[in-house]
């Protein structure tokens, strides 16, 4: 005899599994997915070049335990900004063509956007991800 399982019942199982494999699926991009070369090192530095609309390169990382040294190169002024990172690395205020060295030892793994909030534009621009990665 087949049980009947009711239409809501269907869709919640379904979200779940869904759920779960794009889960699964993210923390896969955040391990050894494109892990940087230096993940081995205690330490890194990442070079950033900050624009009003850009970030070079956009797509900056470092593993999980590392000291990181991140060297800003703004054009712009304004206030740098890395979301969910806030506790390790405060709001900065930046000044076009006066480099910013920011030095702090990442504690997790994830994707972190980083934003730029312009002088003009108290909402901030989404400019690149700081990806952390597992060791």
């Amino acid at each position: 005899m087949h049980r009947r399982v009711p239409i809501g019942g269907r869709i919640a199982r379904t979200a779940a599994a869904t759920f779960v494999l794009v889960a699964a699926v993210l923390v896969g991009c955040v391990t050894e997915n494109r892990r940087p070369a230096t993940c081995d090192a205690d330490e890194t530095t990442v070079e950033l070049t900050l624009s009003a609309t850009a970030l070079e390169p956009d797509d900056p990382a470092a593993c999980r335990g590392q000291l990181v040294t991140m060297i800003i190169d703004p054009e712009v002024d304004g206030g740098f900004h890395i979301h969910g990172l806030d506790d390790l690395v405060p709001a900065t205020s930046v000044v076009a063509d006066e480099q910013v060295t920011l030095a702090f030892t990442v504690d997790r793994s994830g994707q972190f956007p980083i934003e730029l909030h312009p002088d003009d534009d108290p909402e901030g621009v989404t400019l690149g991800i700081f990806t952390v990665h597992e060791r």
